[in-house]
């Protein structure tokens, strides 16, 4: 948490380790860098899923409130498989795949670290949707089923081939739902 310092409405300082940045105007906000999760979705972990079927796409929605760099994505493995290709990637609301790990196995069940293909990637705030794909349906991620609320949620919105996201699932219309999938990007 950061405790500002000082009265009169003007900045006095920052009394913790973190690194407020920005200017404070509309060109450039302020901002914390260095937080210990850049981006998380969170929720309860009460539930699993999988993909209906073998080159399935599935997306969670998210809002992203700030501008973030990351360079992996870390799920949640409820059910693991260590024979298929899954993929997981970035959507743009558009429909548009900004990031993604590529193709590779789910081997372990529990948190699992994987890095973006071709490095960093910086995303501006907005809306945009967590997607997973995948050869095979046999493994799980972990969701939740209860009132966290997402813009959308969707299985089958497009198909793959080998494990891999496709570079576009055509534009995503806004339709709330309640389950998304558990994700963070670092």
């Amino acid at each position: 948490m950061i405790k500002l310092a000082g009265g009169g409405g003007g900045l006095g300082s920052v009394t913790t380790n973190a690194t407020l940045t920005g200017a404070g105007t509309g060109a450039s906000p302020l901002s914390v860098a260095g937080e210990p999760l850049p981006y998380f979705q969170q929720g309860s972990l009460i539930a699993s899923t999988s993909l209906a079927a073998a080159n399935d796409v599935m997306i969670s929605g998210f809002v992203l409130p700030y501008s973030l760099t990351f360079s992996n994505i870390n799920v949640m493995v409820f059910t693991a498989d260590a024979v298929g290709l899954y993929d997981l990637g970035i959507y743009s609301k558009a429909g548009a795949l900004l990031a993604h790990v590529g193709a590779q196995s789910l081997p372990a069940t529990g948190f699992q670290t994987f890095p973006i293909v071709g490095g960093a990637q910086t995303l501006a705030p907005g809306l945009y949707a967590f997607g997973w794909t995948g050869n095979a349906n046999a493994a799980a991620l972990n969701q939740d089923s209860g009132a966290l609320i997402v813009w959308i949620f969707n299985g089958n919105v497009a198909t793959s081939v080998a494990g891999v996201l496709p570079s576009s699932v055509g534009a995503l219309a806004i339709a709330v739902h309640q389950f998304p999938l558990f994700f963070f990007l670092d």
